[in-house]
């Protein structure tokens, strides 16, 4: 079956080359459709000068749009290289049915009347679909056209798209090409009306293809007698020949029609063959979006808790093609995941996005992940949180587009050879960029969240190289007992008690802070990073041997201890010795920030507020009494009151924005 199918295919190139090699230059419009009868009534009265004008307008544009709808090719028209020759055609043919030679040129064929429809920079059906305000057209334009009351609907929407599209002085050639590439796109955009059904509308003629079905009948009627002659002539010379048997002209002439006529039933059978393959493939899409919808159905809670929540925008439901439009067919990959690759977009208004897809066949896991981070993003609100600007669900694939962060992930500048090395001061900025982003989440949701996978790949930059953590789909409720994360950053109590918690993140800050001063990855060599530092951390004179030798020259040492001090605390084995991410940030503020560390250390004292987190600077670590993020909940921090809070990002971040809000955030 298969060997037939591909000589079937050969034979039909071999027969399509030899019919194009005949009619290469001639009109590709079908113009046998129309009923003439109507045209030729309405132009040979010299009182319907405009409505004869507005059947020949009419009969093109049909004739385009089916030539377009037919032929796949979303351009609007025929190939400029066959414009005059479709003009000639369209002119012979209108004096052939009885259209008097003079009201061609009386209503502008070839100047005002076109068979290319360049409208305002757009050439393609797509161009018209997308342009602003097409949809109203679009919603207005459908089956209702048929009624006096829709088809007046469909014009106004029509005459309002074509105002806003051209201007208010834009000459009536203009303005009628752009109304043709219009009707062009209505056309190939709705599926249940034929192009006559929408031209009685659109250009108020009746009757235009009533004879549309009989068309094909009289073409063959008209068909018939002109092969009586070929057989004619063809018997004559068979008379002839029958004295004279050597001669097999007659015979050979017999095979050539054999042959032509399997070569015809073949491709006609091979047409067939590809209809059904392409109905039944259709029909299994039809069936898994069905599944998908289904599917889908089970988060419709987060849009609608958005709007009562009141944030101003809801976010955006892409469809496909602008998925694949804005990554010019997912052509720039950022990165790949365990679900699925980041591409680089760019949306329609020009605004750069970054747009992971999950992967087909997407497990009922990744299902759960794709709707969790959307749930959680919904609700999420942080300068140093990655935002969300859309989504898009169709078939078995599922989209979620953010912010573009123009420097990539932080993993990407500390372990790839092609990038430059990070400034130490670069690199603390980013510590206590992250610092925030997770104080916000352990603090300012309730119940609060946990990260579950804090590491440099899911941390971005922006131009600035200021901070922002990504990637939600394994950040839970502290109920979940699921083990997530990355191996390296996972928190040994996590992984032996199967509970995620706030210290879990905490370890896994440690971890990254520790690959920020050493440049290396988590894992390498299959030892872990916190393993092998740990014999340099409790040695004072080995402290340079952690820093990145890219920056050997640069950085400061005194600094360097305070990272350590942190480090050593953030990686503590229990949890419950581990420091919260507010005495954290109040740490990482007090060695970079001395001015705004006394004055919040004075508001504390003042409102009785003020307790020893255990950080020393003559020690290597201090186990106090502190209260660790084993009960992080009840601590107090520069986040706490609106004083304390505010001066610390004043004096971080000049005049910013604070990171985390003063109330609690429910989710």
């Amino acid at each position: 079956m298969r060997r037939f199918i591909l000589s079937l295919a050969a034979a039909a190139l071999v027969l399509e080359a030899s019919v194009l090699s005949v009619i290469a230059q001639d009109c590709p419009l079908d113009l046998i459709w129309s009923n003439y009868t109507e045209i030729a009534s309405a132009c040979t009265d010299k009182t319907k000068h405009s409505i004869c004008c507005r059947y020949i307008n009419a009969l093109v544009t049909v004739s385009v749009a089916m030539y377009a709808n037919k032929t796949g090719t979303d351009t609007l028209g025929v190939p400029p290289a066959l414009s005059d020759t479709c003009i000639s055609t369209i002119n012979d043919t209108l004096i052939s049915k009885g259209i008097p030679s003079d009201a061609s040129s009386f209503c502008g064929l070839g100047v005002k009347i076109q068979v290319v429809y360049p409208c305002q920079g757009m050439s393609t059906v797509q161009d018209v679909l997308a342009s602003p305000n097409f949809d109203d057209v679009t919603k207005n334009c459908n089956g209702s056209v048929l009624v006096d009351m829709g088809c007046k609907r469909c014009l106004n929407s029509g005459l309002s798209y074509l105002r806003h599209l051209t201007g208010e002085e834009q000459d009536n050639v203009t303005l009628n090409t752009c109304r043709d590439a219009a009707f062009v796109a209505i056309v190939n955009q709705q599926s249940g009306l034929t192009p006559s059904d929408m031209a009685t509308c659109f250009f108020s003629v009746q009757g235009l293809g009533l004879i549309q079905v009989n068309s094909s009948s009289a073409s063959i009627s008209v068909s018939a007698p002109a092969t009586a002659p070929v057989a004619v002539t063809a018997d004559a010379p068979s008379n002839r020949l029958i004295a004279t048997p050597l001669v097999k002209q007659p015979h050979r002439g017999h095979k050539v029609i054999v042959v032509i006529g399997i070569m015809v039933t073949g491709l006609a059978v091979l047409l067939v063959l590809i209809l059904i393959l392409l109905i039944s493939r259709k029909r299994r899409e039809l069936k898994s979006m069905e599944h998908t919808e289904s599917t889908y159905s089970v988060s419709p809670h987060i849009y609608a808790q958005k709007s009562q929540e009141g944030n101003s925008a809801i976010y955006r439901n892409f469809n496909y093609k602008e998925m694949r439009r804005a990554t010019t067919n997912f052509s720039i990959v950022l990165g790949r995941g365990t679900n699925g690759a980041v591409y680089k977009g760019q949306l329609d208004d020009g605004s750069k996005v970054a747009i992971r897809c999950v992967r087909k066949n997407m497990t009922k896991e990744g299902e759960e992940e794709f709707c969790r981070e959307m749930e959680l993003l919904a609700r999420l609100h942080h300068r140093h949180l990655v935002s969300l600007k859309g989504f898009c669900s169709v078939k078995d694939e599922r989209f979620l587009v953010y912010e573009y962060m123009e420097k990539g992930s932080l993993k990407d500048h500390l372990h790839s050879s092609d990038k430059a090395p990070l400034a130490w001061q670069t690199r603390i900025q980013i510590a206590i960029d992250v610092a925030n982003a997770l104080e916000y989440l352990h603090f300012y949701c309730d119940p609060f969240l946990c990260h579950g996978d804090i590491k440099s790949s899911n941390v971005l930059l922006d131009s600035n190289f200021r901070a922002k953590v990504s990637d939600f789909g394994h950040a839970c409720f502290a109920n979940d007992l699921k083990i997530h994360g990355t191996p390296g950053y996972i928190d040994p109590e996590y992984v032996a008690t199967h509970q995620l918690a706030p210290s879990s993140d905490v370890y896994s800050f440690g971890v990254l802070l520790l690959e920020l001063i050493t440049g290396k990855p988590a894992v390498s060599d299959g030892k872990n990073l916190v393993d092998w530092a740990s014999q340099l951390l409790f040695d004072a004179s080995m402290l340079t041997e952690l820093v990145d030798i890219r920056i050997i020259d640069s950085f400061d040492i005194s600094e360097l201890d305070a990272m350590i001090e942190i480090i050593l605390w953030c990686t503590q084995k229990e949890g419950r010795e581990r420091p919260s991410m507010k005495l954290v940030i109040r740490m990482l503020s007090e060695r970079w920030d001395p001015l705004h560390s006394e004055f919040a250390r004075a508001v504390e004292i003042e409102e009785g507020q003020y307790c020893n987190y255990g950080y020393n600077s003559g020690s290597r670590l201090s186990k106090g009494k502190e209260q660790s993020s084993g009960d992080t909940r009840g601590l107090q921090s520069s986040s706490s009151t609106t004083r304390s809070y505010c001066s610390r990002n004043a004096l971080l971040e000049g005049n910013a924005s604070p990171d985390s809000p003063r109330g609690m955030f429910s989710l």
